[in-house]
């Protein structure tokens, strides 16, 4: 198992990671009725069922991410689970690889599986995608965008790193983007600066200047004459939006020889880019690529689990051997 990532700034330990995880399982397992399973008083002895193992593999190559959300969902069900093998986030898995490995009591690990499966499948999906657009891209950054699902934001963006992009902005607090609407919206109130492209930037970036504000503006452009004005205007994030590779690169072009500030680290392209279209849009000249569809459209990961029933043999093999995960299981039986 190749781990190519590895600092991800302690995302699972963060304080708020935690609660709104925490949320998150809670709501699934809720939602999957997980401690009214019509299948556990068959498994059960007692209040208890009969130890086993869960052991989660991959059914297809890719890159993981949010097995702690699998370790997290088992231990809402069992405070006491035994882990006996967990991969972190950014390891490259192949088809059969082991992903995960924990001891518990049988009828939990069935109630918590698909909770487990459904959150970890899907981020892991998300970091694959990106990985895989990362690696045609090249040089030019892959951005997600903030098409993700309410609640879970957080938790996609951070799959979205494991998988070598780019976050962009977090929410409407992050900094300013005028987007076609807005830009309608302020020709509408100020019909002066229709048809003058260099009149808005400017204006828009007054107006914010009013406001106390300084820091970064992106704008939305779908025409070159205004491209150019946020070239002249110095807008920190000029976004192409649904614009032909080729036409792009034509007016990208044209702008180096009128002198323009060219700058491809302030050039994005967006709007409706997937893998098939990734690399003409890499070489069209921006240095920053903005795809929704790593966050919404993303398939899972395919993950599976086993259950099975730990022998006596074994339970007292792993007695005999002094390990802590042998002991730890033990006391729970």
């Amino acid at each position: 198992m190749e781990k190519t990532l590895t600092d991800f700034s302690g995302f699972w330990q963060r304080k708020e990671t935690q609660v709104h995880l925490s949320s998150w399982i809670q709501s699934a397992l809720e939602e999957d009725a997980a401690t009214r399973d019509l299948t556990a008083a068959l498994l059960k002895n007692g209040n208890e069922s009969s130890r086993a193992r869960a052991v989660i593999i991959a059914k297809a190559p890719g890159v993981l991410c949010g097995v702690e959300a699998v370790v997290q969902t088992l231990k809402a069900l069992d405070p006491h689970l035994v882990i006996r093998h967990c991969a972190e986030d950014g390891s490259h898995v192949s088809v059969g690889e082991k992903v995960f490995e924990a001891d518990s009591q049988a009828h939990l690990l069935l109630a918590g599986e698909r909770t487990a499966l459904n959150i970890c499948g899907h981020l892991s999906g998300i970091s694959t995608a990106t990985a895989e657009m990362v690696s045609q891209a090249g040089s030019v950054s892959i951005l997600d965008t903030r098409k993700t699902m309410p609640g879970i934001r957080r938790f996609q963006k951070h799959a979205v790193l494991v998988g070598g992009g780019v976050n962009h902005r977090f929410d409407l607090a992050d900094f300013p983007m005028f987007k076609e609407n807005h830009r309608a919206l302020i020709q509408q109130e100020r019909p002066e600066l229709k048809q003058k492209p260099d009149a808005e930037m400017s204006w828009i970036r007054q107006r914010l200047l009013e406001e106390g504000y300084t820091g970064t503006i992106a704008i939305e452009v779908e025409d070159e004459a205004s491209m150019r004005a946020c070239l002249n205007e110095g807008i920190e994030i000029i976004l192409v939006d649904n614009i032909p590779p080729a036409q792009l690169s034509e007016w990208l072009g044209r702008a180096k020889k009128d002198g323009l500030p060219v700058d491809a680290s302030r050039l994005e392209a967006s709007g409706g880019i997937d893998q098939g279209s990734l690399e003409e849009h890499a070489s069209s000249g921006v240095g920053r690529i903005s795809v929704g569809a790593i966050t919404h459209s993303s398939p899972i990961l395919d993950l599976s689990m086993s259950v099975e029933a730990i022998s006596g043999n074994d339970l007292r093999s792993r007695r005999e051997s002094g390990s802590p995960a042998a002991e730890a299981a033990g006391d729970t039986e």
